[in-house]
């Protein structure tokens, strides 16, 4: 019994703590955003924090805690998996509650016509009465994306935007200035998720399909025909219906708001969300609860739990994030990693998306392509499309992927390896606009394979340390096999991977005339003692 009181004060009752308080703080916080409406990423604020953030809590104030149990398995994860169902407790009723506040917290506004909006305060959902939407002058905009860490599956989108007017407007005499400056438009959206792995045509026939099934189910809808209107935030949704009004003729107002209709009840509209939150967090509470009674407490380390202060955890996690963000020996590697993160934040905060960014988005960003360059001369698409990432997981992926070959700046220098990406990332964009004649390509993984290459090169060589060269030459041609097999899959460009990876090679045994040998280690005795120390062969050695 007494081991379960210490369990219960000494794990159960801070992780209880640290859940409430983060769930209760954070719902508050986003209650003032919604209650204020503050136009920030609703992606942001509705996942990537609420998951995020209670990771550095579990991590600071949690570990040191779950360190008192006696978890024991073969691989020593056990330790990981309390600490991670934890933060999962924590994050999923965190990300539910947000659903539940962005709608509970707005209110319903009655308006007689819709030219009234502009005269009343700021709100999330309205009715209307005297009101038609105006399918004759639709606008629409399509979008593609691509989604998975290798890009396997693609998404159509297909936005579809309408005037929402005064009903005492006669159709057939509508005021081209009532037409471009609409105070509201109505959005639709249809999408369709196809394999990126099949041919162009099958992709091509798959969005006209998109295309007639929705403009079919379009034009069989009543949209004058909802019980009330929700008012869009800032997410994708908004993003790309404000696309298709962009595209409108002479359309002059930016401020326009943009609904979707609504035809269910106002008030079951969050009833169900709230229930989920208790559902949610109590099921997950009692999961963790069942965790921490099974294993036994080991009773020694409960004196060492001060010296886990939250201040020294910081501390600690702060020399973790430094100690893996710059080292004296490898600081190029993370400034091209800081400059790719660095433009995808840009990109972000610019409102173009964070799990995926739009093709025309990207284009405009500077994304490569053989139109372009070869027929507009815009051939700084060949340099530029180096640090673009077509979402979040692709510059994950891409990051890490470098960070594994960063150690190849100690052997070849700080200059040669800015050269070497630059030089590889330029071929395998030349490569890709020869293979491809209407590919839009983006992305780092062409340097990087060239960096991949300079290393296999140079392991075949005497310039890496014997005793490293087929451990190096194994884990590098598993890795670039791997991704050269999941190009072949479809959805990657692997013109471009291959153009990277053979400039590469040659300029890896390029580079071998101008790379000093590695210097090599003798053993001696010193002291009675076998040592190991480096000699600098071209240095002076006493007589």
């Amino acid at each position: 019994m007494e081991n379960l009181n210490l369990k219960l004060k000494l794990i159960y009752l801070p992780f209880l703590i640290i859940a409430i308080s983060f769930i209760s703080g954070y719902s508050l916080m986003t209650w003032f955003v919604y209650k204020f409406s503050l136009d920030i990423n609703e992606e942001l604020i509705h996942f990537w924090l609420p998951f995020c953030l209670p990771a550095t809590l579990v991590y600071i104030w949690l570990r040191p805690r779950v360190k008192l149990l006696i978890l024991k398995d073969s691989r020593g994860n056990l330790p990981f998996l309390y600490l991670f169902l934890a933060l999962i407790a924590i994050s999923v009723p965190t990300i539910i509650a947000q659903d539940y506040l962005s709608s509970a917290t707005g209110k319903l506004t009655k308006l007689e016509s819709i030219n009234e909006i502009n005269k009343q305060p700021l709100s999330k959902y309205y009715t209307l009465k005297n009101h038609f939407v105006d399918k004759r002058h639709l606008t629409f905009y399509r979008r593609t994306t691509t989604v998975g860490r290798n890009n396997e599956d693609l998404i159509f989108y297909l936005y579809i935007a309408c005037p929402i007017l005064k009903r005492s407007i006669d159709v057939d005499t509508i005021n081209s200035a009532i037409y471009n400056n609409p105070v509201a438009w109505l959005g639709t959206q249809y999408s369709k998720k196809i394999s990126n792995n099949i041919s162009v045509e099958e992709k091509e026939q798959a969005y006209k399909n998109l295309w007639i099934e929705g403009y079919n189910d379009f034009e069989n809808t009543n949209l004058d025909q909802f019980i009330y209107l929700e008012r869009l935030g800032n997410n994708e949704n908004r993003k790309g219906y404000q696309k298709a009004i962009d595209l409108a003729p002479d359309h002059r107002n930016s401020s326009s708001m943009i609904f979707e209709s609504k035809n269910s009840s106002f008030e079951s509209r969050d009833k169900t969300r709230f229930i989920s939150v208790i559902e949610v967090f109590s099921i997950a509470v009692a999961i963790w609860l069942i965790m921490i009674i099974i294993p036994k407490v080991n009773t020694k380390k409960i004196e060492e739990l001060p010296q886990y202060s939250a201040q020294k955890q910081w501390e600690a996690l702060k020399a973790i994030i430094l100690k893996t963000s710059v080292t004296k020996k490898s600081q190029v590697v993370f400034l091209f990693i800081g400059i790719n993160i660095l433009v995808f934040i840009i990109m972000v905060f610019a409102g173009l998306g964070f799990l995926s960014f739009d093709s025309q988005d990207l284009y405009h960003w500077g994304a490569n392509g053989r139109p372009a360059v070869i027929e507009d001369g815009q051939w700084w698409r060949l340099f530029t499309n180096m640090f673009l990432h077509g979402g979040l997981m692709h510059l994950v992926w891409n990051m890490f992927s470098l960070l594994i070959v960063g150690d190849l700046e100690n052997i070849i220098g700080k200059l040669k390896f800015v050269a070497g990406y630059i030089v590889t990332g330029l071929c395998a964009s030349l490569v890709s606009i020869y293979w491809h004649s209407a590919t839009l390509s983006l992305g780092a993984s062409g340097a990087i394979m060239g960096l991949y290459g300079i290393a296999i090169a140079l392991a075949t060589t005497d310039k890496v340390d014997a005793k490293e060269r087929k451990s190096k030459l194994t884990f590098y041609g598993i890795f670039i096999g791997g991704n050269l097999l999941f190009g072949i899959a479809g959805g990657v460009d692997n013109a471009a991977h291959i153009g990277g990876l053979i400039s590469g090679l040659i300029l890896g045994y390029i580079y071998y005339f101008f790379i000093e040998k590695p210097k090599p280690k003798r053993k001696y005795k010193k002291r009675g003692q076998k040592t190991t120390q480096t000699i600098d062969e071209s240095a002076p050695q006493p007589a």
